[in-house]
C-alpha cells in the first residue's frame, strides 16, 4: 500500500478549499522558532514564484501575532486598517479581501493560513467558524509532514552511520583518548547531543581538547559531509571581526575591493565552531543570537537578508555562566548557547588516562620523528603520572615532543620528560633548541654547525651555537639526525656505513625523508656501491 504523503496532503485540503471558497490566493505559513513565519504552501492563481521561501517577522506584524496568541481567525473588513501579509511581493489593492486564521496543535501555535481575494466582499463572517475547522485539518497535516520528514532524517542518519562503520578506519571520535568515568560521560553526551540540531557549548580548560570535540559532533551528524568552519573568536580583529563573520559587500569599507562570504556563509549546510566564544565582540552578539533564532543576518554593507541552515558548536575555557551576570557576554545567547552544555573534565581529573594517552600519542609521534625505538621507561611514566598538567592533554603530547628528540630514538628516561626548573637543564634544552637551529636549515641541506661524535652508536651531536631564538620541532631533530648520518658516513646515503644504514632505513626512505624535508641530496651521495655482494636491506 502506498503511504499518502503528509505534505501533499496540505496541497490536497488546499485545493479542496478552493472549491468551496472563492480565494485568489491561499498561503500556510510555518512557524520558525518563536519570531518568524515562513510560506510553505501556496495555492491560487496569485501564487507565484515571489512567495517561495517567503518570511515574515512577527516582531514587525503585531496583527499576526495577536491573531495567534487569542488562537481565532480574524476577518479584515473593508474599511478596518490592515497590513498587506504580502506587501512586496504582491500588488494587492486596499481594503481587499483578507482571512487569517491561525493554525495549532495541542495548544502549541504552529503557523497560520491566510486566504485573500483582490475584490472586496469575498470572505464573510460565516466562513469563520469553517475555516476554524479546516485549520485544525491543515495543522495535523503540518505536524504529520513534519513528523514524516524526521523520520526520513533519522532513517538516513541510520545508514550513514552504518556506511560510515562499515568504511575501513572510520573514527568519528578520532583524537578522543580515554576510559576513565569522566571522559566515558564527555563522549556520551557528545554522543547524545551530535545527533539532534540543537546548539552544543562545549566547556573545558585550555588544552582539553574542546576543537577535537566539537569536531566530533560535527562527524557525528547528519551534516557530516558538510562544511566544518572554525572559527576563534580571541583572534578576531575588532574591526573586521563583523564582516569576517558575515561577509562584506562590494565597497562596505575601505579595502572592500569585492564581495565576500563570511564564515556563516562558508558553513551553509554544516557547522560552524566558535572557539573561545566568550571573546566575541558584544556588539555581534546580537546577530548570532539572531542566526540561531531565525537563521538569517545581512552582509556588511548590504541590506539584502541572507539565510543560511547553520548549525553552531561553540567552545569556551571561561565561566560563561558568571561572564553573562556580570554583563560581559548576552545573557540570552548564553542560555541559547547552553542548552546542551558538554563539558571536558581537566587531565587531573582522569590520571587513569595519562598512560594511555601517552602510548597513543608515542605512537603518532614515532611515526612523524621516525624514531621507531623510542619508548616510555618505568621513571619517566611515573614522572608523567604524578604530575598535575595545567596545559592538560596539550601540555602532556608537547612534553612527550620534546622527550622523544631527546632521548634520541632510544628510552625516554625520567630527566627527558621533567619539568626544567633548574638553572643547568634551562642551559642544556637550549643547547639542544640551537643545535636542531643550526643544523641543515637551508633547502639544500647545508651544514650550519659543527658535527662530533657521540657516545650512541650511529648516531652525531651538533655542537651548540649561541643566540638562536628557535624552538625545537620534529622535522628539525630529523634533519639533524639525517645530517649527522651524512657526516659520518662521508655523504654516501647506499651501501655498508652509508646514512642509510647508519639510520636504520631503506636507502629509498631516507631520501623519500630528505625529499619531504627539504634536503636535497648532492650528486656523490646518491652513489651506489660497486661490489654489491648482497643488496643492502
Amino acid at each position: 500500500m502506498q503511504r499518502l504523503d503528509p505534505e501533499h496532503t496540505l496541497e490536497l485540503v488546499l485545493e479542496a478549499l478552493g472549491e468551496l471558497i472563492d480565494y485568489e490566493l491561499a498561503v500556510v505559513l510555518g512557524l520558525e522558532g518563536s519570531e518568524l513565519l515562513r510560506v510553505r504552501k501556496t495555492a491560487g492563481p496569485l501564487a507565484g514564484p515571489g512567495l517561495t521561501n517567503y518570511s515574515i517577522s512577527l516582531r514587525d506584524r503585531g496583527d499576526l501575532a495577536r491573531i495567534m496568541e487569542k488562537g481565532e481567525p480574524k476577518l479584515f473588513g473593508e474599511t478596518e486598517e490592515h497590513v498587506d501579509t504580502y506587501n512586496g511581493v504582491l500588488d494587492l489593492p486596499h481594503g481587499h479581501s483578507c482571512l487569517v486564521a491561525p493554525l495549532s496543535c495541542g495548544g502549541k501555535s504552529i503557523g497560520l493560513l491566510t486566504l485573500d481575494h483582490r475584490s472586496c466582499g469575498k470572505f464573510t463572517p460565516g466562513l469563520v467558524r469553517f475555516i476554524a475547522t479546516i485549520s485544525k485539518l491543515i495543522s495535523i497535516s503540518m505536524v504529520q509532514s513534519d513528523a514524516a520528514s524526521k523520520l526520513e532524517h533519522a532513517n538516513a542518519d541510520l545508514v550513514r552511520e552504518r556506511n560510515a562503520l562499515l568504511t575501513p578506519g572510520y573514527e568519528p571520535l578520532t583524537g578522543l583518548v580515554g576510559s576513565s568515568p569522566a571522559w566515558i560521560r564527555a563522549i556520551e553526551a557528545i554522543r547524545m547531543v551530535a545527533g539532534t540540531e540543537l546548539p552544543v557549548l562545549v566547556l573545558g580548560e585550555t588544552g582539553t581538547g574542546k576543537e577535537l570535540a566539537s569536531r566530533s559532533v560535527h562527524r557525528l551528524s547528519a551534516r557530516s559531509d558538510q562544511p566544518f568552519v572554525a572559527v576563534n573568536c580571541s583572534a578576531l580583529a575588532p574591526s573586521l571581526a563583523e564582516s569576517e563573520l558575515f561577509g562584506h559587500e562590494k565597497g562596505a569599507f575601505t579595502g572592500a575591493n569585492s564581495s565576500r562570504k563570511g564564515r556563516f556563509e562558508l558553513a551553509d549546510g554544516g557547522t560552524l565552531f566558535l572557539d573561545e566564544i566568550g571573546d566575541l565582540p558584544m556588539e555581534l552578539q546580537p546577530k548570532l543570537l539572531r542566526i540561531i533564532q531565525e537563521g538569517s543576518f545581512e552582509r556588511v554593507g548590504s541590506e539584502r537578508t541572507i539565510r543560511v541552515d547553520v548549525r553552531i558548536v561553540a567552545a569556551t575555557h571561561v565561566d560563561l555562566a558568571e561572564a553573562a551576570r556580570n554583563g560581559r557576554f548576552r545573557e540570552d545567547l548564553y542560555y541559547r548557547l547552553s542548552v546542551f552544555p558538554v563539558r571536558l573534565p581537566a587531565l587531573r581529573e582522569r590520571p587513569g588516562d595519562i598512560l594511555l594517552l601517552a602510548e597513543t600519542f608515542l605512537g603518532d609521534i614515532r611515526t612523524r620523528a621516525g624514531f621507531s625505538g623510542t619508548a616510555l621507561s618505568a621513571e619517566a611514566a611515573i614522572v608523567l603520572e604524578e604530575r598535575n598538567w595545567p596545559g592538560n592533554v596539550r601540555e602532556l603530547r608537547n612534553a612527550l615532543e620534546r622527550g622523544v628528540i631527546l632521548a634520541r630514538g632510544g628510552m625516554i628516561s625520567e630527566a627527558h620528560v621533567a619539568l626544567p626548573t633548574a638553572p643547568d637543564q634551562i642551559h642544556q634544552d637550549q643547547v639542544h633548541q640551537n643545535q636542531i637551529s643550526q643544523a641543515y636549515a637551508s633547502p639544500r641541506g647545508r651544514k650550519s654547525a659543527t658535527v662530533a661524535t657521540s657516545n650512541k652508536p650511529g648516531w652525531h651531536s651538533v655542537e651548540p651555537v649561541n643566540n638562536t631564538p628557535a624552538s625545537l620541532t620534529i622535522d628539525d631533530a630529523q634533519r639533524v639526525a639525517i645530517g649527522a648520518a651524512l657526516e659520518r658516513s662521508g655523504g654516501r646515503i647506499y651501501g655498508p656505513g652509508g646514512a642509510a644504514e647508519l639510520l636504520g632505513l631503506k636507502p629509498s626512505t631516507l631520501q623519500s625523508r630528505m625529499k619531504k624535508l627539504g634536503m636535497v641530496p648532492r650528486r656523490n651521495q646518491l652513489d651506489r656501491p660497486k661490489d654489491t655482494g648482497t643488496p643492502h636491506q
